[in-house]
This record gives structure tokens, sequence and C-alpha cells, in this order.
């Protein structure tokens, strides 16, 4: 029995940490996502100055073709103007030309307020831009070390499942029965430390008889409250 006891002891510490480990494995992804969330919204303000500061080259490079178009056409009816022939066809080219060139007016105008509001957005973009970059940095360290957690803990894995089989192969057919259906009973708990004459599972008072046969770990007892398989240590105690 002194045996079983301890090998039920260290299985349920491989059990635990075999839970503990696919626990953080399953968790490791959802916080990345969650760090990544976080940098979004602290870095919200530089994000949203970037997209408007796209936004307004895009409306610049519009507004320039715009213009190159415009251009195009004044130039045309000056053309037509030189070539015209009778006063309709001159007087047809005087009043696009001139529409043309209120146009082109308008667009350069437009044009640069746009620049002036990009030269502002670079402005604030290139003062955020540390700060932002230096925030990146730490969450990229900080999604590098969960990748590496997450390496480490399926090897942890591999290697503590590799070895359940051969300690639970060890324990007697009665102790491997009480240890399977205690642990679906208690959360996969299915031992209990005695300490000050208590159980640690369900804090309640051990009999001095008792507790003294649990100490002397000659065989397997169990809580007569919660029923878990009871364990003296004498490094906690």
């Amino acid at each position: 029995m002194g045996n079983d006891l301890s090998r039920l002891i260290l299985l349920q510490k491989l059990d635990v940490e075999i839970r503990q480990l696919q626990d953080e494995v399953t968790s490791l992804p959802v916080r990345q996502e969650e760090l990544e969330r976080q940098f979004a919204v602290a870095v919200t303000e530089y994000l949203d100055l970037k997209s408007e500061l796209e936004n307004a080259q895009t409306d610049k490079r519009e507004l320039e073709t715009k213009i190159e178009e415009e251009q195009q056409r004044h130039q045309k009816f000056k053309n037509d103007l030189m070539k015209s022939t009778n006063e309709r066809e001159y007087t047809t080219a005087v009043r696009e030309i001139d529409v043309a060139r209120k146009v082109i007016s308008q667009l350069e105008t437009e044009t640069l307020k746009l620049m002036e509001q990009i030269e502002k957005l670079e402005s604030s973009l290139a003062e955020k831009t540390p700060a932002m970059e230096l925030e990146r940095q730490q969450v990229d360290r900080q999604l590098a070390g969960l990748r590496e957690r997450t390496v480490d803990a399926e090897a942890r894995l591999v290697e503590l499942r590799s070895n359940r089989p051969g300690l639970y192969d060890l324990l007697s057919k009665e102790a491997r029965s009480n240890y399977d259906r205690l642990s679906r009973m208690k959360s996969g708990l299915a031992l209990a430390e005695a300490r000050s004459h208590s159980c640690r599972g369900c804090r309640m008072s051990i009999r001095p008889q008792v507790f003294n046969d649990i100490r002397r770990a000659e065989s397997i007892i169990m809580c007569e409250n919660c029923g878990r398989i009871l364990y003296y240590d004498d490094e906690a105690e």
C-alpha cells in the first residue's frame, strides 16, 4: 500500500501538471489576440492619423489627376481659339478657356489645403511614431515569449503523457480504480494532503489516531468527509 500511495501522489502531481499545461496551451492563442487588441487600442490615435493621412494623400492624387485633365482641356480650347475661323468658334473657345481656368484655380486651391493638411498629419505622425514603435516592440517581445511558452508547454505535455502509462500501470488494480473514480468526482484531485490534523481538500478535521495512521503511510486512508485519499507531506508540515 505504501508503494501505491507514493505512486498515487506522483500520478496526481503529473495529472495536475498535464491539466495546467493543457489549459495554458489552450489559452495562449486567446492571450495573443488580447495583446494585439490592447495594442490596437493603445495606438488608436496613431492609426486614425495614419488612415487620415492616407486618405488625404489619395484625395491629393485624385485632384492632381483632375488638374492635369483640366489643363489639357484648357490647352485644347486655346488651340481651338487660335484655329477659330468665325465669331461663334472664337466665343465658344474663349468661354471654355475661362471655365477651364476657373476649374483649375478651384482644384489648385483644394490641393493647397490638402497639402497643408498632409503636412500637419505627417508632423503629428512623426511625433507619435517613436512611442508607437516602442509599443510595437514590447508587444512583439510578449508575443514571442508566448510562442516560446507554447512550444515549451507542448514539449512538456508530450513528455508527461509518455511517462504517465508507466506510472499508472505500476498501481494495484484497486488503487487505479479508486484514483480514476475520485478524479472524476473531485475535479481531478483524488488525493488531498493531511496537514495540522485537517484535510486540505475539504478543510475538515481529522481524528488524531487517523492522522497518525496517515503519517505512517502504511495503508490507503480516505477522508471521512470528502472521500479523497489522504497523504502526509513531512516537508510541507
